[in-house]
């Protein structure tokens, strides 16, 4: 099975979405004898969602803040990543650190001072 990516899918489900929606006005219009082009233009939003916009929202959702909510910081590595921020994995074994940063602190270690 071939995966696709998360701007892929989030590009054709907003291509479904806005298809169904003419479908279901023009069938609304042609039930109750109303003008299809004024009830597309009344219920369905004239700017299109380009997808360049759901791109930049993907890649605007901040990783490091979804982690700092969801891992306590007092059970966090306090190892630091290449990219500078702290690791997001738990401690193991009554360590201040993960498994992986227990072997080695190649990019250095968070200060407990500056943690929180």
């Amino acid at each position: 099975m071939k995966y696709k990516s998360l701007n892929f899918i989030s590009c054709y489900l907003i291509e479904t979405i806005d298809k169904e929606a003419k479908d279901i006005i023009k069938k609304i219009s042609d039930d109750y004898n109303l003008d299809y082009n004024n009830l597309k233009n009344k219920y369905i939003n004239n700017n299109k969602i380009s997808k360049n916009l759901i791109i930049e929202n993907i890649n605007e959702k901040n990783i490091k803040n979804n982690v700092k909510n969801t891992i306590d910081c007092n059970i966090r590595c306090l190892g630091i990543i290449k990219s500078g921020a702290q690791c997001a994995r738990t401690r193991k074994n009554n360590s201040c650190y993960c498994l992986i940063h227990q072997k080695s602190l190649k990019f250095g270690k968070i200060h407990i001072s500056t943690q929180m």
